[in-house]
């Protein structure tokens, strides 16, 4: 399979609401410091979305808020038939 064919997992709003929790930041402090082009109204839209297929610009703010994300040490799992989706954050080398 190439990357073309391989479907675009993105983050649920759960996932959002549970690593800004992990890093102790507000829906504003996530717009302002790691996504300053995306509005805390924005992000509390997103968080409060159910399950579907965002348009192509809300798959953008999606994209951008999980790399801001995993820039600061969140990771993402993703649910299967197992195990349920997920989010931990990697310990900061010291």
């Amino acid at each position: 399979m190439t990357d073309a064919e391989i479907p675009e997992l993105l983050i649920s709003a759960a996932m959002i609401r549970a690593a800004r929790g992990l890093l102790n930041l507000s829906q504003t402090q996530l717009g302002e410091t790691l996504t300053p082009n995306v509005s805390r109204r924005t992000i509390s839209k997103i968080e409060t979305e159910t399950e579907g297929r965002p348009d192509r610009r809300r798959r953008d703010v999606h994209k951008a808020l999980r790399a801001a994300l995993e820039k600061e040490g969140i990771e993402f799992f993703f649910g299967d038939e197992e195990y349920v989706e997920g989010v931990r954050l990697r310990r900061r080398p010291e």
